[in-house]
């Protein structure tokens, strides 16, 4: 059999369209169909039932920007791990409460007006117990010393406990000052 003349990273996506099209070879005509039908069929299709559990990722992610923006170090507590690694720029910190007495807090002190919030999260689940997630965030605060407006894009690797809650076990982030290029800040 002679090489494809396509690049492997196009395969899939050729097999996939060369399904679609067997399956619609044999589908009616779009001008047999009655109104109803042709009415149906120009509906958008239903939102897929989320099946991979990638929505409470989501849902968790965005519940620790927000405890954050609280700065409600209670609700943070349950959702990181006791273990957890946090890598900002260069700086690590292990385990929670090294994170929140000797990092988070002192910090989350000085800010005022803080906003903090997560955008373009894509979540994958690996498994029933693991997941991680890929994001970009927005921050926005005063401290005494100037105002900061950052975006960066963080990692978050994720656990689930036994009683079914998503807690971070890693957290990785870099960001930087804004640019006039960047989106603007998420709602």
């Amino acid at each position: 059999m002679p090489p494809s003349p396509h690049p492997a990273s196009t395969r899939p996506l050729l097999f996939a369209l060369a399904l679609v099209a067997a399956s619609l070879a044999g589908a009616p005509p779009t001008h047999a169909q009655t109104a109803p039908a042709a009415r149906a069929a120009a509906r958008p299709p239903a939102r897929p039932a989320d099946t991979t559990g990638a929505g409470s990722v989501v849902a968790a992610v965005r519940a620790l920007f927000a405890a954050a923006e609280r700065n409600d170090l209670d609700a943070l507590g349950r959702l990181y791990d006791a273990d957890v690694t946090v890598v900002e720029g260069a700086g690590l910190d292990r385990r929670w409460v090294e994170y929140r007495d000797h990092h988070l807090a002192p910090e989350l002190r000085e800010f005022e007006d803080f906003r903090y919030r997560p955008f373009e999260i894509e979540a994958h689940v690996l498994g029933p117990n693991a997941a991680y997630a890929m994001f970009r965030y927005a921050l926005r605060a005063t401290t005494p010393e100037r105002p900061v407006d950052i975006v960066g894009r963080g990692t978050f690797v994720l656990r689930r406990t036994a009683g079914g809650a998503w807690r971070v076990a890693h957290s990785q982030t870099s960001g930087r000052a804004r640019r006039d290029a960047d989106p603007a800040f998420p709602r």
